[in-house]
């Protein structure tokens, strides 16, 4: 308990510390994050956009998706969130590069100097989120804001993944692995996104896709089409209502040969709960019992369905809250963590005899691994 208290107050400085980067100038030194700005890249309000790199030694590339939300109308594209979440109040996404964005770039595994992380000394381009619209837009409409004036949102996460991919392959242009992963907003992107960035780097034949924290019930595809104006070549994968099963099951359809698939997820992820809440009530972004009930549902169906479909399938399910100090879920409604990839405990946390850092490895090295079985809900339909 002591050890991960002294943990939690590294991470603290650490997601301060790390804010500042350095702008590249066109001289990489191996190992140092630069932080660049392709030329017609813009956040969904308009403002600059940002994304990140560093080289390594080795020829292989890591692709981060960061995430931070998400629009689904136009109603929710007039509340971007603050630098803070207050509760009682609408928040639905991003708007601009954050700051704190940078930090995650650094964190655990992530880090550069972390010589157990299985990217180490790995090229590595990270992409924070500013747009909502889960890395695939490449449109523009118009909203209302809150205040009722008439404002312009760019949903431009398509656009700018490419420009930011063209860039980072002037020092890696031809990896011999690849692995794309995202958290949150980033995980829904890589499921989504996953199979248009690999179709970047089709003479790769070692290609992994994770997945971290990303579940909802909800059918995208009107906004997908009208809002964010995805291209037909990444809309085309939205069959239901469950956007990660529907991008993953086509990523496999066309990349079955060349990758490999993981999910990590904790059963009652609180984020997506508040999320999913607001969606089926249209009144707030709660979080009662009955609604991490139903994300425990959802979450358990999308394995399921995935388990079915996709072979290769591994997933790493907990029911665990990293943000207590025992790791104990929500006294009130049983709510659990939201992402683990960036948390240093995940290197170290076990289940089944696995470590979530052994889990990622497995992944990557084609060994498919199902933690969490037994946590899967009883099967039944929604209703």
């Amino acid at each position: 308990m002591v050890f991960k208290y002294i943990e939690w107050l590294a991470l603290v400085r650490d997601m301060k510390r790390y804010q500042k980067v350095d702008d590249y100038a066109g001289k990489a030194e191996p190992g140092h994050l630069y932080a660049f700005y392709p030329e017609g890249a813009i956040s969904s309000d308009g403002s600059r956009y940002h994304a990140l790199f560093r080289t390594g030694k080795e020829n292989r590339l890591l692709i981060v998706l960061d995430g931070g939300g998400m629009i689904f109308d136009k109603n929710s594209a007039a509340y971007p969130s603050g630098d803070e979440y207050v509760e009682g109040t609408l928040s639905f996404y991003d708007a601009y590069c954050k700051p704190s964005k940078n930090a995650y770039a650094r964190l655990s595994i992530f880090h550069e100097k972390c010589k157990k992380s299985p990217f180490y000394e790995w090229n590595m381009l990270y992409l924070p989120y500013a747009t909502g619209d889960f890395h695939a837009g490449s449109g523009e409409f118009i909203y209302l804001d809150a205040d009722g004036r008439e404002k312009t949102f760019y949903a431009h996460g398509n656009i700018n993944l490419h420009l930011s991919i063209d860039f980072i392959k002037q020092f890696c242009p031809d990896p011999e692995q690849l692995v794309v992963l995202g958290c949150s907003a980033g995980g829904f992107g890589t499921a989504f996104v996953g199979n248009d960035v690999l179709n970047c780097f089709p003479d790769c034949r070692d290609c992994t896709c994770i997945v971290d924290g990303a579940a909802f019930d909800f059918d995208f595809k009107p906004c997908a089409e009208e809002l964010w104006q995805v291209p037909d070549s990444i809309g085309n994968a939205l069959k239901s209502s469950d956007i990660v099963a529907d991008g993953l099951e086509y990523l496999y359809k066309h990349q079955k040969d060349r990758v490999k698939i993981g999910y990590v997820i904790s059963i009652k992820d609180f984020a997506l709960t508040r999320y999913q809440n607001y969606v089926d009530t249209r009144k707030e972004m709660g979080w009662p019992p009955e609604a991490t009930e139903r994300m425990h549902r959802i979450i358990s169906n999308t394995i399921r369905r995935l388990k079915k479909s996709v072979p290769t399938f591994s997933y790493f399910l907990y029911n665990y809250n990293f943000n207590d100090i025992n790791g104990k879920p929500v006294a009130f409604n049983g709510a659990t963590s939201h992402c683990c990839l960036w948390v240093p405990e995940f290197v170290r946390f076990k289940r089944e005899g696995c470590t979530g850092l052994q889990w990622v490895r497995n992944v990557m090295e084609g060994k498919c691994t199902q933690i969490g079985t037994d946590l899967l809900m009883q099967d039944r339909k929604e209703g």
